[in-house]
């Protein structure tokens, strides 16, 4: 490898003061409202979509460490876009114990392009070459990257997604905002959300136009961004995050035109359940198999959440039974619509968004989560508690399906009711969303 292409990657090592002219650095500090980021020394490895900030992250941890007055020559980041296979990223390790001794920090960013990555930081973890080193990887969501896990080995798996509903408030909020979103609810208590509740709705009028962006541009950094700051998101915007997932879709030699018409099926059904058969049916793609492969894979990019319902009896999802499925950041839908039926949001499909943005909130929290449905419905069920949403103008417990369950959430447009003989709890989205 020619040291040229290291150099001229960390141009700090000659000037420490070159960090701050770093194109996402300069761009990152130059925000009015800036995304606060934890920096951890330790092995990370860190996967999600493509456009969510992982370089931006990477070159502010440099920046960060440089400031705290670590030597820059202790620091190496490298791009692995022209990296070929394994053996490059095992000779820029060896190369960095040439030039200092003691503690390094080694930053690899997208190792998605470089053949058997894998192989290499194994071979690192396992041998001499660890030592003094604190290593990040990240890469964008292809599949072999969210499935390595590397057991047994010194390095955390990290996903670095949009920010949540609750993020971007930390962004855009007021200070007096931020300093109420300390802390968050542990269990669906309805008591202990309608207390929590109550103290939000001080600022319910901050809360709900910070909402109302959210449902628009979500969050990912470019698009909140463009929305929050410019009052627009660009077409370029919505046509990038489309290649973006094209672009993984082919680098895993699958079909762009079965992708666009599983995607299609989702718009189709969102918020609904639906089966196989019936999405292979109307997109008129051979098997349900194709379709339920489609969707595995959508779920592995970042792009989608399947959802099944509770098999009270056995506790556990029910994989053979209809699904749903959910977009993990409301941007999402706005591009696929967009895209595949080249028309806006229509106002009846608001409440379908938001039941999509209610669902991630609630997976990121509890990471098990399912809808309920023995005759009746609900939107989610999770430990005993089932919540259901409904935008809509007004909203009364009779909205609740009549099922047995120990706690009940209906999180609507903007009432707030507690009935506590029946553990039912009416609540404003966007405050639940803040708990």
């Amino acid at each position: 490898m020619e040291i040229r292409q290291i150099t001229e990657q960390n141009p700090w090592w000659e000037d420490k003061g070159r960090i701050n002219d770093d194109e996402k650095v300069k761009e990152s500090v130059a925000r009015a409202h800036k995304i606060e980021n934890i920096f951890v020394e330790e092995n990370e490895l860190v996967i999600g979509p493509r456009q969510v900030g992982k370089t931006t992250f990477i070159k502010l941890y440099i920046k960060n460490l440089i400031e705290k007055g670590i030597d820059p020559k202790r620091t190496l980041y490298f791009s692995c876009e022209v990296l070929k296979n394994f053996n490059d990223i095992l000779e820029i390790v060896r190369f960095s114990d040439t030039l200092v001794t003691g503690k390094k920090y080694l930053f690899f960013d997208e190792v998605t392009f470089v053949n058997e990555w894998q192989r290499a930081i194994k071979f690192v973890l396992d041998s001499p070459l660890a030592r003094d080193k604190v290593i990040h990887v990240t890469g964008s969501s292809s599949i072999e990257l969210k499935k390595e896990t590397f057991p047994g080995r010194q390095i955390k798996t990290v996903h670095f997604l949009p920010l949540s509903f609750k993020d971007f408030c930390m962004v855009f909020g007021s200070k007096n905002l931020k300093k109420e979103l300390s802390g968050s609810i542990e269990a669906l208590n309805v008591e202990e959300v309608n207390k929590k509740a109550k103290e939000m709705l001080f600022y319910f009028t901050e809360i709900d136009r910070l909402f109302n962006s959210y449902i628009t541009c979500g969050g990912f950094p470019r698009s909140m961004y463009e929305h929050m700051e410019n009052g627009k998101i660009l077409d370029e915007t919505y046509d990038i995050y489309w290649k973006w997932l094209i672009a993984d879709i082919a680098k895993i030699e699958r079909s762009e035109r079965i992708t666009t018409s599983t995607l299609l099926g989702v718009l189709k059904n969102y918020g609904t359940r639906f089966s196989l058969n019936s999405i292979a049916k109307e997109m008129e793609i051979g098997s349900h198999v194709t379709i339920r492969e489609y969707l595995e894979i959508l779920e592995n990019l970042f792009v989608l959440r399947n959802m099944f319902p509770i098999d009270l009896k056995k506790g556990t999802e029910a994989f053979a039974r209809m699904r749903k499925a959910y977009f993990i950041d409301p941007f999402l839908f706005h591009v696929f619509k967009r895209e595949l039926t080249r028309t806006e949001i229509k106002e009846e499909e608001i409440p379908h968004l938001i039941e999509g943005i209610a669902a991630e909130h609630l997976v990121r929290k509890f990471e098990k989560v399912c809808y309920y449905y023995q005759k009746k419905e609900v939107d989610f069920y999770i430990n005993g508690t089932g919540i259901e949403v409904k935008w809509q103008k007004r909203v009364k417990k009779s909205d609740f399906s009549a099922v047995e369950l120990k706690n009940k959430i209906l999180l609507s447009k903007e009432d707030f009711e507690f009935f506590e003989n029946e553990k039912m709890l009416i609540v404003p989205t966007s405050v639940f969303l803040l708990l």
